[in-house]
């Protein structure tokens, strides 16, 4: 991480059996390592041109791993195969611990408004409210927020705005990824590796979305809270494979491919609760729905990288990485559901032409000075959104015959446009994400 994640045609270090398994092949040595990895992640809204802020800390075990190498009984010195390495561990691919405070006022409309549209729009008879919007209109209904008339037309309370609107998004979860490898070194020159990734999702997300008459200018509504929670989990698999070939000492080139990820058995899991507060305390309420569950399969895209490496005698080394990854390859699928439109409108909406790493690392007898920069190309079309992400990095490490021990500090940015409901009724939160993390290794060589 120090070298901003350009390990792609660097090798020798445990993290590379998720970028490229060929680097397994460098070691000339077994191996046992592991990774701490603290995290703070910072945020800021921009709504209507109120500005909030929120912060949230987590502590979490970057990898764990072993590395084996077995070392031929008879050495050809005209070439060969000069050592073989087998990996296992754990290596932590994504974080998803943040929280977002959006809050501001709203001019011009209401939550409850975008579901009378959507009530009036499809005609919905008011017996059926509950029974087709259980988790969100239906609640509604039942807490006096939406009402009809005598021709059965609905209306809510603040349909012109002009309401207080916040919300509160604590997620936290992660993927982390056991991985099982093997390689190997051909003749010094070509290094060759596979990795078998066993990816295990946890995403739990907690929200609270508010709308408050502060100004006092709609009669009888008070303030409205609903309060969701998500689950999800699933595991999966996929493989890696890779090569790295060294024509001369101060040169090696890398290519891996990443086969799409198949998760059979995702699961998620919700629930919400809705509180309504008016003038009149009799039409006041709470309503939970019920607990909803569902089963499906979900595939990532292929993913390919190309990675150079130039080795400056024993100096250090510079490095750069180019991956591609295409988000509009993503599918979900079920048994039960056809995700037609949904698969659609991700092949619609998302696309992206890849992810830049470049690295540097500079010796000083047995410690080691580091630096990086990536960028993460923006995963949407034009036009629809932009979470372009960068992020730079450094670190020192020390190296001796039997013991190794690093730091690295990694800084990330992104941005994003957030809609609290239908984009056509409300300005988007214009949302930065930043995280500081310091990733501390250590590990023993025998």
């Amino acid at each position: 991480m120090g070298m901003g994640g350009a390990f792609g045609a660097v090798g020798a270090d445990f993290s590379t059996l998720a970028i490229n398994p060929a680097g397994i092949g460098l070691y000339q040595s077994s191996e046992i390592s592991v990774t701490i990895a603290p995290m703070a992640a910072y945020s800021s809204s921009n709504f209507y041109n109120n500005i909030s802020t929120d912060s949230k800390v987590n502590f979490a075990l970057g990898n764990f791993g072993f590395i084996f190498t077995i070392k031929p009984y008879y050495k050809n010195k005209s070439g060969g195969l000069k050592n073989f390495n087998i990996g296992f561990g754990m290596n932590r691919q994504n974080d998803f611990n943040k929280r977002i405070y959006i809050n501001g006022t709203n001019p011009t409309s209401s939550m409850m408004q975008s579901y009378v549209n959507e009530l009036n729009a499809k005609g919905t008879p008011s017996n059926l409210v509950r029974t087709d919007y259980p988790f969100d209109i239906g609640l509604a209904y039942d807490c006096n927020l939406i009402y009809t008339d005598t021709l059965g037309r609905y209306f809510c309370d603040a349909r012109y705005g002009g309401v207080a609107q916040s919300k509160i998004i604590d997620s936290y979860g992660s993927i982390n990824e056991l991985e099982f490898s093997v390689g190997g070194n051909f003749n010094d020159k070509l290094y060759f590796g596979i990795t078998i990734g066993v990816p295990f999702i946890r995403y739990y997300e907690n929200s609270l979305y508010q709308e408050m008459d502060n100004a006092d200018t709609i009669p009888e509504f008070n303030y409205l809270k609903y309060w969701y929670s998500l689950q999800t989990h699933g595991t999966g698999v996929n493989f890696k494979a890779g090569i790295i070939y060294r024509p001369i000492n101060w040169f090696r080139v890398g290519l891996s491919v990443h086969t799409p990820t198949w998760y059979p058995g995702m699961q998620d899991e919700w629930y919400s609760t809705m509180e309504s507060n008016f003038t009149t305390s009799s039409w006041n309420s709470t309503q939970y729905s019920p607990i909803g569950t569902f089963n499906y399969q979900l595939t990532t895209p292929f993913r390919g990288t190309f990675g150079l490496a130039f080795i400056l005698g024993q100096y250090g080394l510079v490095s750069a990485d180019y991956e591609y990854v295409n988000y509009s390859q993503s599918r979900f699928s079920s048994s039960s559901y056809r995700f037609d439109s949904t698969n659609r409108e991700i092949k619609d909406s998302f696309g992206s032409w890849g992810n830049i790493r470049l690295g540097t690392e500079w010796r000083i007898q047995d410690f080691r000075i580091r630096g990086g920069f990536a960028y993460f190309s923006n995963a949407f079309k034009n036009g629809i959104n932009d979470n372009q992400r960068f992020q730079v990095s450094g670190g020192i490490g020390y190296r001796g015959r039997f013991f190794f021990a690093d730091v690295s500090y990694v800084w990330s940015m992104m941005k994003e446009d957030y809609y609290l409901y239908d984009p056509s009724m409300v300005n988007p939160s214009h949302n930065t994400l930043s995280t500081h993390s310091v990733l501390t290794s250590v590990g023993i060589r025998f």
